[in-house]
């Protein structure tokens, strides 16, 4: 795939060059005025955003921000002509696909459990011991997916179809399922086996298959 005369021979390639963008630029309140080139790969590499041309209609500019759940890492937000910011995901662009909601809530219903784990361990790699990483990541040591896929096998209520938005704008479940998400959760923390890893080794890891 090619953008602003760039070619890349893999989505994976495409997002390494995209995580690099950011963490080069970091905090930002206008890339336009700071980063012209970078903001201009951007800006086309929303092109493939699912919802496009509707997500960035009235953009004026770019500004990178800490995430509101997790500040180390940074999150895209578009700035339009009235002055308001709205998310939007980079990694949604690559893909050009747009999230599932249905896992996105799952995940954000385990958030407090990865959030604790993360504090409660050091950052050091579990695959190449490194401790000078520029990110990263609390991995599923059994996939997150086959999780999952196994509480999907036991669960006896209806699949939620409803979300609400959080406040960084990811899909959870509503107070009508909080039962299930409840169920889910404890679940989840009796499944999961967690660890730390740096963003190279768990990008590299290969995906769980079903079978």
């Amino acid at each position: 795939m090619d953008i602003c005369n760039k070619h890349f021979k893999t989505k994976k390639s495409l997002e390494e060059y995209v995580r690099g963008i950011i963490s080069t630029i970091g905090v930002c309140r206008s890339v336009k005025t700071t980063h012209l080139e970078y903001y201009n790969f951007l800006v086309e590499l929303f092109r493939r955003h699912p919802k496009y041309p509707d997500k960035i209609k009235n953009m004026i500019d770019i500004y990178i921000a800490p995430n509101k759940i997790t500040p180390k890492n940074l999150e895209l937000n578009l700035i339009r002509i009235d002055g308001s910011i709205d998310d939007i995901s980079w990694k949604n662009c690559i893909s050009g696909k747009e999230r599932d909601k249905f896992n996105c809530a799952l995940r954000v219903a385990v958030d407090d459990q990865i959030m604790s784990f993360r504090n409660f361990h050091t950052s050091q790699c579990a695959i190449c011991n490194t401790t000078d990483a520029t990110e990263y990541h609390v991995d599923h040591i059994n996939h997150f997916e086959e999780i999952v896929f196994e509480f999907l096998q036991i669960v006896k209520r209806d699949k939620p179809s409803i979300f609400q938005n959080t406040i960084d704008n990811r899909k959870a479940f509503t107070d009508i399922d909080k039962e299930y998400e409840d169920e889910w959760a404890l679940f989840h923390k009796t499944k999961a086996c967690l660890r730390i890893l740096c963003s190279s080794c768990n990008l590299s890891r290969p995906k769980w298959k079903s079978q």
